[in-house]
């Protein structure tokens, strides 16, 4: 389908004029650094909750975004996790492993469930195999990091095409984040240092799948349908550097150790107790966080994923600062005295 053709039938299901659409479509490339016209089509029926547009070119990574189905691309495998077995609610037995596949735009972790493990199991695929992806369907998970999974009528193949070596995947992901001022930040990983100057409120807790861990809708699973709940829990907070301010989400394990406390105590609590133990936990403390920063599709404004953080030390950042100041106060006075 062209793209002529996908936004004809977006202004049919909608009933939003064209020019409006064209306008939405264009603010979309601007959001996302690189992305195609039909990519950024693909994410404002999106955001209509429309994915029926059929899709049989071959994409990029970065260009997939949530809720896309029928996604065709070709990657590298740079890394395998283990083999997972479980039992559903039910009792039935399950397992899963992952996959992560990359190019030059970017990488995406791909779940193999139950008889698709066999593929790497029996040798099939493995790391190092360019493959191309077929029939897959993407989703967000709770960092803002893309995962696919094929479905019931997705498939895999290795194939001989031109991508990075393991080796670029593998540095890309490892390498240190880039410390940013909030004001100068954009989408992508960075370091920022602020202090916390507010704590939004909300439930704390949300639940998760037991199965893959993902995000319940409606008390459901997209991959697994009703499963035995697990509850998890979730901090947002404000955080200011003096330059600006940026929303800061923090999930799980992460959000325990920041707020200095359990799910299960958490999960003892009321509403309203909780915000005032996890607020009194952390207004004031100034701390170092990496993670993802991306745009909010509800705010429109950007955001970030904690993947890590750590308290800030004062001390240390002053030693910093007054080494900083004599390197350029004894540079100034060697300039001067080259002068004379």
């Amino acid at each position: 389908m062209s793209v002529e053709d996908m936004m004809s039938s977006l202004e049919k299901h909608t009933g939003v004029p064209k020019n409006i659409l064209t306008e939405m479509v264009a603010k979309k490339q601007k959001m996302v650094e690189g992305v195609s016209l039909e990519a950024a089509v693909r994410m404002v029926a999106h955001d209509f909750g429309i994915s029926s547009f059929e899709n049989n070119r071959q994409m990029h990574m970065a260009e997939v975004v949530s809720g896309m189905k029928n996604v065709n691309m070709t990657g590298r495998i740079f890394n395998i996790s283990r083999i997972v077995e479980f039992k559903r609610s039910d009792n039935i037995p399950g397992r899963v492993v992952n996959v992560y596949v990359g190019d030059f735009s970017g990488f995406a972790k791909l779940a193999l469930w139950n008889d698709q493990v066999k593929l790497v199991e029996e040798g099939n695929i493995k790391v190092g195999d360019v493959i191309q992806i077929g029939n897959a369907f993407a989703k967000e998970n709770q960092f803002g990091d893309i995962e696919l999974s094929l479905g019931k009528f997705g498939n895999i193949q290795p194939i001989e095409a031109d991508m990075p070596a393991v080796d670029f995947f593998k540095r890309r992901i490892v390498s240190s984040p880039q410390h940013a001022e909030i004001c100068n930040i954009s989408q992508g990983f960075f370091e920022i240092k602020g202090e916390i100057v507010s704590v939004f409120r909300g439930n704390f807790m949300f639940d998760t799948c037991s199965v893959c861990n993902t995000s319940l809708v409606d008390g459901k699973c997209s991959e697994h349908g009703v499963v035995d709940v697990l509850p998890a829990m979730l901090i947002s907070l404000l955080v200011d550097d003096g330059t600006g301010d940026i929303r800061v989400v923090f999930f799980r394990e992460l959000a325990e150790k920041l707020g200095c406390i359990g799910t299960k105590e958490v999960a003892s609590m009321g509403r309203e107790q909780r915000y005032e133990m996890i607020t009194k936990n952390l207004l004031g403390r100034s701390i170092i966080i990496s993670g993802r920063v991306k745009r909010s599709n509800m705010s429109d404004t950007l955001e970030m994923m904690a993947n890590n953080f750590k308290e800030l030390d004062v001390l240390q950042e002053g030693r910093q600062l007054l080494s900083v100041v004599e390197t350029r106060l004894n540079a100034t006075t060697e300039e001067g005295g080259n002068n004379i």
